[in-house]
């Protein structure tokens, strides 16, 4: 449809079609099956595998601009190639059949639910690239992709680790055990903000030499963008968490699908106002926006569920030591760029050492999960 009424996405008609081929195909993948046992080195391996065999690619066949359609099949590949060995390997875990039995009243409901909420996520996370195309030009697009490929990166890094904690909170939750669901809970948000906060904090200090070691010179327009939506890291993790730990297994969908809609509407108004004066800096802004507004908002949904976890005395102090200890991550990393004249040089120090002056700071200010892993 966006073809048909967009006539500057026309030009884009085949590359467009490359990357749908990843709606198809993620749509019949399984990878639930291995998240539901726990299968995390199966994944691991296959996705390290898939990925080092897509940067050969990347590197044999894209080498100049016109290859771009090779660089499009290289990535539709990386991304859901593996799902095709999801369904060789799942032999071994059960067995995979079409079947006319199924209770369509039990499962279509919560399916299509989960489905719009998904839907609706890609729609704030990818709308802000579509209404930049439409509203200014490629060149800002171009700009504004780095921005969002490295985002994408540092938060799916980051985030990777919550990811083996939904089938367990879900499970706990299921069994009626919230004693054992609380106490997993309490763990799974002091890790997420050990994690992300520190993390943040150094993509904002290192934005320039990210982009630099990344895309290059020619991008360096994208550095206060990448600023700006480094901020969203935090809170699209936090949301990730309130959605699939709580109110998935609280059976809220609904209540989860309300509030993706909501910051997706946000998000669209926002883009739509901000784009013509600030450009890629007002579709950073839009997002993190849009992330605080889920994250706010799933919280809300489950209040009664987590309120006294999240604001007890372990995670406040959890939260407080990495606070003052991101302190030092930025100024470890500030006088990094103040020594070091190397790029290379100043990335390795700057993340070396402020992952040493960060651990020394939880260290001294005690917190539970540093000083827990100390003892044993």
């Amino acid at each position: 449809m966006s073809l048909l009424i967009f006539r500057n996405l026309q030009a884009y008609l085949l590359f467009i079609l490359i990357f749908s081929v990843q709606i198809f195909i993620t749509t019949f993948g399984i990878e639930w099956i291995y998240i539901i046992n726990e299968d995390y080195s199966y994944i691991t391996a296959r996705s390290i595998i898939f990925k080092i065999i897509s940067i050969v690619m990347l590197f044999l066949l894209v080498k100049s601009r016109n290859d771009y359609l090779w660089y499009a099949g290289i990535t539709v590949f990386s991304s859901v190639g593996s799902n095709v060995l999801n369904y060789i390997n799942a032999n071994k875990i059960c067995d995979i059949r079409l079947t006319t039995n199924i209770n369509w009243k039990k499962h279509l409901k919560p399916i299509f639910i989960i489905f719009a909420s998904t839907l609706a996520v890609n729609i704030y996370l990818s709308s802000d690239t579509t209404i930049l195309g439409i509203m200014k030009s490629d060149y800002d697009v171009g700009i504004y992709s780095i921005t969002v490929k490295i985002y994408n990166i540092v938060a799916t890094l980051l985030g990777s680790v919550m990811t083996v904690t939904v089938p367990r909170l879900s499970m706990l939750m299921g069994q009626g055990k919230m004693k054992e669901y609380k106490e997993t809970f309490i763990r799974v948000i002091n890790v997420l903000a050990l994690l992300v906060i520190p993390g943040t904090i150094g993509l904002m200090m290192l934005s320039q030499e990210i982009v630099l070691l990344i895309a290059g010179p020619k991008y360096l327009e994208s550095t206060n963008a990448l600023r700006i939506i480094g901020l969203a890291v935090i809170f699209s993790n936090f949301s990730f968490v309130f959605y699939n730990c709580v109110l998935i297994p609280a059976k809220r969908e609904k209540q989860g699908l309300f509030n993706t809609i909501a910051a997706a509407i946000v998000n669209v108004l926002l883009n739509i106002c901000l784009i013509p004066m600030f450009a890629y800096d007002g579709t950073s802004f839009s997002t993190v926006v849009a992330e605080i507004m889920t994250t706010v908002m799933n919280f809300w949904a489950g209040k009664d569920i987590i309120k006294s976890t999240v604001f007890s005395k372990r995670v406040i102090h959890n939260l407080f030591t990495v606070l003052i200890a991101s302190i030092f991550v930025a100024i470890s990393c500030w006088i990094c760029k103040l020594i070091f004249a190397s790029l290379l040089l100043r990335i390795g120090a700057s993340v070396i050492s402020s992952g040493i002056v960060y651990f020394v700071a939880l260290v001294l200010l005690k917190n539970e999960l540093v000083v827990s892993k100390l003892k044993r």
